[in-house]
């Protein structure tokens, strides 16, 4: 199955050897220097176990482990950077990694029975061997709203299907440079980020200091990477994408001419921002996914970008709404959960959604559900849309007090004024619309997921201890 992918980067080695692959952050790799150095790890990972696990922050050396995994046949196990030391104890456990690739040997140290190895260990230069052993698989977990999260299965099958599926929507070709800034711990960058890019031969830049806007550092650190790199591609998320645009339009510019698609997903967009950014010049194409179909479901196309929608669905794949649920059949579903059960030939996702006009419009997560005191049901996502606007605002999370009343917490890089929040609520029905708002910083701990979308039990404890802002009233009745 990943043949294919090596037999590109031999054919890019050999024909273009000099041209640099993949750089940043003081590192870089011409394509002749990656596959060397592939060669060279997966000698070093001879006497390695069947599962290895990756404890990189990203980068070039993240590449080259990931490759040489991938080329040895071993299933490999991304231990996100900002994972905390429960999580990645609970991860290695679950997975039974006992050795691990990383620079940081320092902080495994305390991990029993836990042997390391450099990421540029070996010494061989050889060319790439012509057949990859098989049986490469990778699990992804996902921080989840607990310290144990659940690790998704996937093996080659369903990562070149969904490959094959984003490549006919993004059409990368070797003229394509892709700025890589959301953590390469995550399935759907490592599809844009390593894998678009070799099968197309195009080339990729990092940025840590870009992607650690992700957890509440300065986006201006994003915005200058977008300028200095100028690349036609890019994968955001929307409280990013949020930020980027505040700043465009805090300082007057645009984004560089140089785009072509921007892919945004991990959470809901709201309309309003989809249409700013595009007016500051990010072209920016809305998409849906969860890691267990392999990170994309649907996806809108160039040409054919309808904001409010998700996209169509990828070619190969059967989406249907079932009972109002989003679930899918076809190649990109998952193998199942590690240690769990194999994924049933048809995955219902938790997602409620619709189909229009053959476009997917999602509705948000069924068990995110709210029941008033009246026995109305709000789906979260509708109310927060609307505040999360607001380029200011990069999430916000609707929860339900004890006393019946509904709160936002709104995490907000400037608070808005309560009568601008309140005008943005005002199109919602009375019995739908907040009574109080609790402000919150984006970056207060556990609050927010790297793709920006709101931890909802961090936000009702929240909503439970601290006093909320009272909202204006509205004359509307509960029942309206």
């Amino acid at each position: 199955m990943m043949k294919r992918i090596f037999d590109a980067l031999s054919r890019h080695a050999h024909q273009r050897p000099d041209a640099v692959a993949f750089a940043g952050d003081g590192k870089s790799l011409t394509w002749a220097e990656l596959a060397a150095r592939i060669t060279a790890l997966a000698e070093a990972l001879e006497d390695a176990p069947a599962c290895v696990g990756i404890g990189l922050a990203g980068g070039c050396d993240y590449v080259v482990a990931d490759l040489a995994l991938t080329l040895t046949g071993r299933r490999q196990v991304p231990l996100p950077f900002f994972f905390s030391d429960e999580q990645i104890r609970h991860v290695l456990s679950d997975t039974r990694a006992h050795v691990i690739i990383t620079d940081r040997p320092e902080s495994f140290a305390a991990m029993p029975n836990i042997r390391t190895i450099a990421p540029d260990a070996g010494s061989a230069s050889g060319p790439i061997p012509p057949q990859p052993r098989k049986g490469a698989e990778r699990v992804i977990y996902t921080s989840g709203s607990s310290g144990r999260p659940k690790g998704v299965v996937i093996g080659s099958g369903q990562l070149m299907a969904s490959l094959d599926a984003l490549a006919a929507v993004v059409q990368p070709g070797p003229a394509d440079l892709h700025l890589s800034v959301l953590p390469l711990a995550q399935l759907l960058e490592q599809i844009c980020g390593i894998y678009l890019p070799i099968l197309a031969g195009a080339s990729v830049r990092f940025d840590f200091t870009a992607t650690r806007a992700l957890f509440g550092a300065d986006i201006a650190a994003l915005d200058a990477a977008f300028s200095r790199e100028r690349p036609t591609t890019s994968l955001l998320v929307p409280a990013l994408l949020g930020r980027w645009v505040a700043n465009l339009a805090r300082t007057g510019r645009r984004a560089p001419d140089s785009l072509r698609f921007v892919a945004v997903g991990g959470a809901a967009s709201s309309p309003a921002l989809l249409e700013s950014a595009w007016a500051y010049g990010i072209p920016v194409h809305e998409g849906y996914g969860l890691s267990e179909c392999c990170a994309v479901v649907a996806m809108n196309r160039p040409g054919a970008n309808v904001i409010g929608t998700a996209g169509e669905i990828l070619t190969g794949l059967d989406l249907q709404i079932l009972d109002g649920e989003i679930t899918v059949a076809g190649p990109t579903v998952m193998q199942g959960y590690l240690n769990g059960a194999p994924a049933p030939a048809r995955w219902h996702t938790g997602d409620l959604g619709r189909i229009e006009n053959g476009r997917l419009i999602v509705d948000g997560r069924k068990d995110a559900m709210i029941v008033t005191p009246a026995e109305r049901n709000i789906s979260p996502e509708w109310v927060e849309q609307r505040v999360n606007s607001d380029p200011r605002v990069v999430s916000s999370a609707l929860g339900l007090r004890a006393d019946g009343a509904l709160i936002l917490v709104i995490a907000a890089t400037i608070q808005p004024k309560l009568s601008e929040i309140e005008a943005l609520l005002a199109d919602l029905p009375g019995y739908a619309r907040p009574q109080g708002i609790i402000p919150a910083s984006p970056a207060e701990p556990g609050l927010l997921f790297p793709a920006g979308t709101p931890n909802r039990t961090e936000a009702a404890r929240i909503i439970a201890n601290r006093p909320a802002l009272p909202l204006a009233t509205h004359s509307e009745s509960l029942a309206s």
